[in-house]
């Protein structure tokens, strides 16, 4: 047996192991900060190019001293590296400089919208009267996921399309594609600008989000294919129109979600095609993987929709829609889930 002091001791370095994990984790949500408010600085725009820690400081008003400092954390986190030359000057690494263009709409800021919009969420865990205040961070949660329709975005929807090959075959050959959660358009501009007889309704129910979806449209020069709803998917009207649908299914609360799925099989024909994708946690078994996908569990819990639905799970919900012909399909992006309508009526 241990005597007291032993006892004592063994308590002592338990808490002292526990508060340096517990600063481990405050370490990524610190550098988080520092980004943000680099960005907000300007230094960020500075550093796409070789910056001396001088120029830095006075573009900031801070100290010298205070501008090396940032620059270590910086450097000790893999945001900037040195840039060769006679005198020391640092630039951003590529990863980071990649981010802050903002290829494809994947953009710093918006990245670090999300994970401030994910941590309120977590500290509303223990709040018994918290609800799920979806409009609250709406609009972050579609810029954080929609891609821009470019070169790069096509080429990754065409690898997902080449996987379902009659879906990929009803796009092109026109008609009209029901996007249901639309958010800012990463999928259903993208499509559009890869398909020029294809037409599109696009439905989403938060008002910022749509607008920021109209202004991407116009952008995307395809205003004139699709036609935008501010409205609750559960309650469309649209009866046998639509040739393929494309439901985002991981942004949808529990409780809407059989309601949506009866409302999409109304509003495609006969034979309509349904597609749905798989997101699923990282396949990594590390203690790093487990707590990531257990935080993203816990934010998707808060916001009122299902942690993660495997393609399995997809398929039979599906199945239970009324959706025949279903079929998981592998892709270089991920599974995706096809459901056909069948030619009954079906009441939901």
């Amino acid at each position: 047996m241990m005597n007291e002091e032993q006892v004592e001791m063994a308590d002592v370095q338990a808490a002292l192991g526990a508060r340096e994990r517990l600063r481990q984790w405050a370490d990524g949500g610190q550098v988080a900060e520092l980004l943000y408010a680099a960005s907000a600085s300007g230094w960020l725009d500075m550093l796409q190019e070789p910056t001396t820690v001088e120029a830095l400081a006075e573009n900031s008003r801070v100290s010298t001293e205070r501008a090396r400092r940032v620059v270590e954390v910086f450097l000790a986190a893999a945001v900037v590296r040195s840039a060769e030359g006679s005198s020391p000057a640092y630039v951003l690494t590529e990863e980071f400089a990649a981010l802050h263009r903002g290829p494809a709409g994947i953009r710093l800021d918006d990245t670090i919208d999300d994970i401030a919009a994910a941590r309120n969420r977590i500290r509303s865990a223990f709040s018994p009267d918290a609800r799920d205040h979806w409009e609250q961070d709406a609009l972050i949660v579609a810029r954080s996921w929609g891609m821009l329709p470019i070169a790069a975005s096509r080429a990754i929807f065409s690898m997902a399309y080449d996987a379902v090959p009659e879906y990929r075959d009803r796009l092109a050959a026109g008609g009209t594609l029901l996007d249901v959660g639309s958010g800012v358009g990463g999928a259903l501009l993208t499509t559009l600008t890869m398909f020029p007889q294809l037409r599109a309704v696009g439905v989403e129910r938060a008002d910022d989000v749509v607008k920021e979806l109209r202004r991407r449209a116009e952008a995307a020069g395809v205003a004139s294919r699709v036609e935008l709803r501010c409205a609750d998917a559960r309650e469309l009207s649209d009866e046998a129109v639509c040739e393929v649908a494309y439901w985002a299914q991981a942004f949808f609360p529990r409780d809407a979600r059989a309601s949506t799925l009866a409302a999409v099989r109304r509003a495609l024909v006969p034979g309509g095609l349904l597609m749905v994708q798989e997101l699923t946690p990282s396949a990594q078994d590390t203690p790093e993987a487990q707590l990531h996908s257990a935080l993203d569990a816990l934010v998707a819990e808060s916001r009122g929709v299902h942690p993660v639905r495997t393609a399995e799970e997809l398929a039979a919900e599906l199945r239970a829609g009324g959706f025949e012909d279903v079929q998981v399909a592998a892709s270089p992006v991920g599974r995706l889930v096809m459901g056909r309508r069948g030619n009954s009526r079906r009441t939901p």
